[in-house]
């Protein structure tokens, strides 16, 4: 949508160049300070054109040649602290594995420490002491 909108207003304003050109195609003094030239209106306007569209060339090519620098080291960024987020994060959950499986083997030694506390009580509940 966006370009149909440029297509748009650059067909306009070609064409309202041309008409402007063709109603004043008199010859026209230029003056370039060391030389006096007579040149048609239409040749110093498309001239004009044309150097105003190279500058405008020029300018956004920089312009766009920036915001890519800038956006390649931004996304740079970006994936360094996306792996530093993912180390973080991998190192944190070694640590908590690490600690789930000390607290399996605690709560295993626990049960086994149940059980035998519960055969013992009932050894001594069924051989009552005399």
């Amino acid at each position: 949508m966006k370009n149909q909108w440029r297509l748009v207003v650059g067909i306009i304003l070609v064409l309202i160049i041309v008409l402007f050109a063709i109603f004043n195609v008199d010859a026209v003094p230029v003056n370039f300070g060391f030389i006096k030239v007579d040149w048609p209106l239409i040749m110093i306007i498309l001239g004009s054109l044309f150097i105003g569209a190279i500058a405008t060339v020029l300018v956004s090519t920089s312009s766009s040649i920036q915001v890519k620098k800038e956006l390649k080291k931004v996304k740079k960024e970006l994936d360094d602290k996306d792996n530093q987020t993912k180390e973080q994060l991998s190192k944190v959950q070694a640590e908590y594995e690490q600690e789930l499986l000390e607290k399996e083997v605690e709560i295993e030694a626990k049960q086994k420490k149940i059980n035998s506390l519960e055969d013992e009580l009932v050894s001594k509940m069924t051989n009552p002491i005399v």
